[in-house]
């Protein structure tokens, strides 16, 4: 049956996002969160469901509030456990399953987060933040002149803004008395809590060396016992630790992480395993030269133990895609579920033979699945969140390319087509550089600024070259100590594979890119004009000033091979408002004011400099919002989505006009 149309970037508000499933003690049902852009608040709004394992009725939607998630089951599967917030910040609750109003639990003055179930559902583990602090508008008198004091390199964070005196820590509630006992304290950020098997230990993440204000994303795996007392660590502080999780048989913690120092975010993260009694930890999964999810963050549960605690299994990245893989506890790691899609979260059922999972393709919205491991048979759509929206669009294709760069590497990417694609006809390009450098295409959470283009005719180009993850550690580290180097030639190399090939049309070509994809876009427009436009969104301009001013120095001190004054030639080289005089491409420039990873000055930087020498640029500031893209308001997306199109659009060659054809002479008869 044909689809009605393509999409538009209206369609935005018709897209929902599902995530973070949790299989119910019995193995009978699944709760998850569900999220859609409300147009009349201009917020995300998010709520909780619960649908049948079997998919033979549809999901019912659990919780009415606009901020409900993080579902977890009580162990009697009698009740489910979340997070709200419901006018007095984020704060946990609880709700009978046969019906019946939710329970506040907590009242804490900064909110409370992730809730665990004590094994015996007697007791609530959670994490909530302490300490002094007066909110900016209930400051008085002299209070709101008041200097802050910074002695830290690590002060601010994107996504959280700048820290203050509060601090994270492990907290846990009775259920029948809704007493509250704190954890852990002190000068420590502490975060995802476990409990061991027998309900004496709880498990949790935190960096409580001396250094922790003066890098970024290091972490160990520490125990502190559930009725109080000191904290022991468990691993070698050599990295970083996420979500700790036990073995059924307690002996064990998996969690995801590595022990590669400061290196960490250009080489793979691990599922990584360690005794409870602590030691030296070893990687389960480095056989697979893959990255593994849930490092430093998840959406969702990234690890589940076999019932047996004889092996574990995981999500890793290969080449675009993420699947689902188990390892012994010597290692072996092995595919057990996967192909096309990401999978993003996932849980066992109890017996351990099916796995619950949330995933998502670009031509495939995300949806909650179940499908048995390692057996090939097809998976069950339990959710059926955006049927009605599939039912309406016709997506475009999406379809894996290779191609040799200038050096002979093969180097991948996806190339998505408009609906209705034509072989042999030549279409007008855009590429989209992904952000990182350390990431890969396809990006799921970009998938509605690929399918508006894709909507208006263009095919649209997702490389992956060095310096992307999920093909090795070789091809990650490729890029580190060159930026703008290979990574460069990659990118123009898949260029010309699809022009070779007759797909892209070489006098309509555009570039566009996030973060590290806009520092790629604004880079390239310095160094060729084969692009009609480029789309730069909160781009990397200066290296050296966004050093100073972005919120993680200690990767650019990794990637850029020192502080500034230690290669200084490479920080003014490898800018791309060195090069800026070259420009004769149009620019866009899209940032949000918020931005503290890549800060709106790097923007400002380019849009000066541009309009100086009288270029085309324009330059579109959205308020408030973070680097991240959950931080931006659904009309903010669709803005964008609006912009790119009408940019793009806007710069296309004007069409030949056809010579009309001279009319011919007529022949005169001679003369006889």
């Amino acid at each position: 049956m044909p689809k009605n149309r393509r999409f538009r970037p209206d369609d935005i508000y018709e897209l929902k996002n599902v995530s973070d499933p949790q299989v119910s003690p019995d193995g009978t049902r699944v709760a998850y969160c569900v999220s859609w852009p409300d147009r009349d608040s201009d917020s995300t709004h998010v709520s909780i469901y619960v649908a049948p394992l079997k998919g033979r009725s549809p999901a019912r939607r659990f919780t009415h509030g606009t901020k409900d998630h993080t579902p977890r089951w009580s162990p009697d599967g009698r009740y489910l456990a979340f997070v709200s917030d419901r006018g007095d910040k984020s704060q946990l609750f609880v709700a009978p399953l046969d019906g019946g109003e939710a329970q506040q639990l907590t009242k804490r003055k900064w909110g409370a987060s992730q809730p665990a179930w004590s094994p015996d559902g007697r007791s609530l583990a959670f994490v909530a933040r302490t300490g002094r602090f007066t909110p900016p508008k209930e400051r008085k008198g002299l209070e709101k002149a008041a200097p802050v004091v910074i002695h830290d390199l690590r002060y601010k964070l994107d996504g959280i803004g700048f820290f203050d005196r509060r601090r994270t820590h492990v907290f846990v509630v009775d259920m029948d008395s809704g007493e509250q006992t704190q954890l852990t304290s002190s000068d420590y950020f502490d975060d995802h809590p476990a409990w061991s098997p027998n309900g004496r230990t709880i498990a949790f993440v935190s960096d409580r060396e001396r250094d922790r204000n003066q890098r970024q994303w290091r972490t160990d795996v520490w125990t502190v016992p559930a009725a109080g007392g000191r904290p022991r660590k468990l691993t070698r502080s050599r990295g970083s630790a996420a979500h700790p999780t036990y073995s059924p048989d307690g002996k064990y913690v998996a969690y995801a992480g590595h022990e590669h120092g400061d290196e960490g975010v250009a080489r793979n993260p691990h599922l990584m395993l360690v005794s409870a009694r602590g030691g030296a930890p070893r990687s389960l999964s480095a056989a697979t030269d893959r990255p593994v999810d849930g490092w430093p963050w998840a959406l969702g549960q990234a690890i589940s133990w076999a019932p047996n605690s004889r092996s574990v299994y995981f999500l890793a990245a290969d080449r675009g895609t993420v699947a689902i893989y188990r390892a012994g506890l010597r290692g072996d790691p092995k595919k057990v579920l996967g192909g096309a899609p990401q999978i993003e979260s996932f849980v066992l059922t109890p017996d351990g033979k099916r796995a619950v999972f949330a995933a998502v393709w670009p031509n495939r919205p995300l949806e909650i699945y179940a499908a048995p491991l390692g057996n090939g048979r097809r998976e069950t759509n339990l959710s059926h969140s955006n049927d009605g929206f599939l039912a309406r669009v016709e997506p475009g294709d999406i379809r894996r390319a290779t191609y040799t760069a200038p050096d002979g590497l093969t180097i991948e990417s996806f190339v998505m087509y408009p609906p209705g694609y034509k072989r042999g006809r030549r279409y007008p390009l855009a590429v989209n550089v992904h952000g990182g450098p350390h990431s890969y295409h396809p990006g799921s959470r970009a998938m509605t600024e690929f399918h508006a283009l894709t909507a208006r005719g263009y095919v649209v180009l997702l490389p992956n070259p060095r310096g992307s993850t999920s093909y090795g550690d070789a091809l990650s580290e490729m890029v580190v100590g060159d930026w703008a180097g290979g990574d460069y030639g990659d990118i123009l190399a898949a260029v010309a594979s699809l022009v070779a090939k007759g797909i892209a049309d070489p006098e309509r070509l555009y570039i566009g890119g996030y973060s590290y994809g806009g520092y790629m876009a604004i880079w390239a427009v310095g160094h060729t004009d084969r692009f009609r436009a480029a789309l730069v969104g909160a781009p990397v301009a200066n290296l050296i000033s966004s050093f100073g001013t972005g919120d993680i120095p200690g990767m650019d001190i990794h990637e850029f091979g020192g502080l500034p004054h230690e290669n200084m030639a490479f920080y003014i080289e490898r800018s791309p408002t060195t090069h800026l005089a070259n420009c004769t491409t149009p620019v866009l420039l899209v940032h949000h004011e918020g931005d503290l990873r890549c800060p709106i000055a790097q923007s400002e930087e380019i849009f000066t400099t541009l309009k100086a020498m009288g270029k085309e640029v324009e330059f579109v500031r959205y308020p408030g919002g973070f680097h991240t893209y959950n931080t931006h308001t659904p009309s903010q997306a669709k803005d964008r989505l609006q912009r790119t199109i009408a940019w793009y659009d806007s710069h296309a060659p004007k069409p030949k006009r056809r010579a009309k054809p001279k009319p011919k002479r007529a022949k005169v008869a001679a003369a006889r």
